[in-house]
């Protein structure tokens, strides 16, 4: 997904968006929060807060997947289909461990938001490497079909996929000792009951 040589600038750009729309952001979960506590009038709002964090967070972490691997243009091209052959290829360069790093955290976000957005689904390990996987050959495939100029790499489908479980195992904490039980997830928020907080 990253092979295309970008440099820092994909980095940058994403750090800039991040203070440019963290006002936009800060505001949707206090809009969420506050609706969510006079609807419910949860026992525990911190919960609520949590809640409506991970909710906001999940599109904003997609929006940020489909910027840089899609919006942002690469300089190359073609379709890897034979897993690890880019990673071997290329040898234990700093450009390889660049890249396989960026893919693995690009996806770090999406692993740690997804179990709590969507805990009655995605609250298992396995499954929020499905997911992960999923999207990422989505984005592969996507890429393919825009011609955008990156690399359509099944090696960049395993690194996301890691990234992912990797950020699922950052929030395991919080995720597996109090699962969401009442919501759907962002999709329902209807769903969103006292019986969470």
């Amino acid at each position: 997904m990253m092979r295309s040589p970008m440099g820092f600038s994909s980095v940058t750009v994403a750090l800039e968006a991040a203070v440019v729309f963290s006002p936009a952001v800060a505001l949707a979960i206090t809009a969420l929060v506050w609706w969510r506590i006079r609807r419910d009038k949860p026992a525990v709002r911190v919960r609520v807060l949590l809640d409506s964090t991970a909710d906001v967070l999940v599109p904003c972490a997609l929006l940020l997947v489909s910027v840089l691997t899609l919006v942002n243009p690469g300089s190359g091209g073609g379709v890897v289909l034979v897993p690890f052959t880019g990673m071997l290829s290329t040898g234990m360069s700093m450009t390889t461990l660049y890249q396989s790093g960026g893919n693995i955290a690009l996806f770090v976000p999406l692993g740690a938001l997804l179990p709590l957005a969507y805990g009655r689904w995605l609250a298992r390990w396995y499954r929020v490497l499905a997911v992960s996987a999923a999207l990422s050959a989505v984005v592969e495939l996507t890429q393919y079909l825009l011609a955008t100029g990156h690399v359509s790499s099944v090696d960049d489908v395993v690194l996301n996929a890691a990234g992912g479980l990797l950020g699922a195992g950052l929030t395991w904490w919080w995720w597996r000792v109090g699962p969401r039980t009442g919501s759907a997830g962002p999709a329902v928020v209807a769903g969103y009951t006292a019986d969470q907080g």
